[in-house]
This record gives C-alpha cells, structure tokens and sequence, in this order.
C-alpha cells in the first residue's frame, strides 16, 4: 500500500477531529507512517511518506513546504480554513471520492518556489525557499525607500516608493493581488515584480521567466525596512544589504482537485469576472 502521511495545524479547533476522521477512512487504503497535529513536516518526511496530507489553511501547506526544502513531497490540503487558494479538498470529498489519490494518473501540479537570499556586508547569509513570495516593506518611520533592481546583471528598474513584491504565479493571487498585480495560472514558470505605490505613473508589474536571477538593492530605507517571505518570516533589510532571488532548485508539489478548475477559489470566493449587479 501506500505510504502516507498527515499533518495539521495545532490552531484549528477541528483539526484533531479531521485528523480521525481521516485516519479512519485510510484504514486499509495506505499505510499510515506519520500522523500528528505539528507544521514539522521535515519530521513527516524522515518516514519517507509518498503523500502528504495536511489539515489546515494555505497558511499551513505554505509552513509544511518551507519545512520540506529540498524533499518535496506531494501534497494535499484538506480546507480548515477560508479562502483554500492551495487546500482544495474538504474531508467530505476525500471520504466520498477520495479514491483517485491511489491511481496512478495523480493529477499533480508543479509550482515554481523562489530562492531568496539576503546577503549582508560582513558575508553572512540568510536563505530560504518562498512558496508565495517575498516582500520589501518601506516599515516605520514609514518613508519612501529607494530599490534598485537588476535581472540578468541588466538594471531594470530605479523604484521609489512604499516597497516592493516578487511573487511566484502561486502567489499572483496573494499580496500581489491586493497591490493590483496580474494573476497568473499558478502553473506559469514565471515571477512577479509588483512596486507598491510607487511615486511615479510609469511602474508597472511586470512578469519575468523564472530561469531569471534578480538582484535588488536598497539606496535609501528607513530604520524599520524590513523583508517578509510568505508573510511570516521576516528580516531586517538596509542599504549595505543585498537581495538576490532566483528559482528554488525544488518545485512545489500539489495534489490538484479534479473537480475543481484552477479559477474556482476566484470566480466562487473572491467573485472574480462576475458583471455588475443590477438593482438599487
């Protein structure tokens, strides 16, 4: 049978309860070789699992990818949460038709991650992969900051302005949404460069192939400037600093729902492409 996993987010009140639920309906489909309410799943990983399953939110899939760096792991993502951009199941459809996850035509997605690197004057490093992307934001006292940005060792742009967001396709329809960026299919082997409220009427997002290596610079920042990768992991980022982002040498593995089309969390939840209402 197949080896599976399952992780869940301590934080949902319904997780331990999925959690059973789901366990009960593997019982004699796969065998179970992790199950437990953590967002480790590098400890889920070590048992060699050939499915992850994971309760929770798109916050919880996001955790469980960066854990897994380099081992990614088939994933999917059972909806304790709102929005399900990235969990696609609930435990009712998995317990009614759940079947096709032991045939061989998986339907898998792969999504490009970011590698992003921060390289600091005295040689040190920070680096880590980025499932959505990764931000400059201006922090307190809240002036404009200066960035420059080359692709390829070419200056694209010289941004003036409240920050800026590098985004893969996956995460098209997270911050860069809201900072009026394009949406992509989240398959696009491509990355997002999306100025926030830059002080100028010429920027505009721009959609870069992902085989490209950027490199960010900051001119001038204030003293509370600040990196955010996937909106939870954040570092100081100031004008000796260096941001270098390319494609992570792993793709972000998800188990596709065949039920639903790619666009059904944005025309059913975010109401995209609907016309204007008529009435008063």
């Amino acid at each position: 049978m197949m080896r599976v996993a399952i992780i869940g987010s301590p934080e949902k009140q319904a997780a331990a309860a999925v959690l059973e639920r789901l366990r009960r309906w593997l019982d004699g489909r796969a065998e179970i070789v992790f199950s437990e309410l953590t967002y480790d799943s590098a400890r889920a990983a070590r048992q060699r699992p050939e499915l992850l399953f994971v309760l929770g939110g798109d916050g919880t899939i996001i955790a469980a990818a960066h854990h897994l760096r380099e081992r990614q792991l088939p994933i999917v993502g059972i909806n304790l949460g709102k929005l399900g951009f990235l969990a696609e199941f609930t435990i009712d459809q998995i317990e009614r038709e759940g079947g096709f996850l032991f045939r061989d035509d998986l339907p898998l997605t792969r999504r490009v991650m970011l590698n992003v690197r921060l390289e600091r004057v005295n040689g040190s490093f920070f680096e880590t992969p980025a499932v959505n992307d990764c931000v400059v934001l201006a922090g307190p006292p809240f002036r404009m900051v200066e960035l420059w940005v080359d692709v390829d060792g070419d200056r694209v742009a010289e941004l003036r302005g409240d920050g800026l967001i590098v985004a893969t396709a996956s995460g098209s329809t997270a911050h860069n949404l809201s900072a009026g960026g394009p949406i992509l299919s989240p398959i696009a082997e491509a990355f997002l460069l999306t100025p926030i409220c830059p002080h100028a009427l010429t920027f505009r997002p721009l959609v870069l192939d992902a085989r490209r290596r950027l490199v960010v610079r900051p001119v001038q920042t204030n003293e509370g400037t600040m990196l955010a990768i996937d909106g939870h992991t954040t570092r100081p980022f100031q004008t000796s600093d260096r941001l270098v982002i390319s494609r992570y040498p792993a793709d972000f593995l998800l188990v596709h729902n065949p039920r639903r089309s790619v666009w059904h969390a944005l025309r059913r939840k975010l109401m995209w492409g609907q016309n204007p209402q008529n009435g008063e």
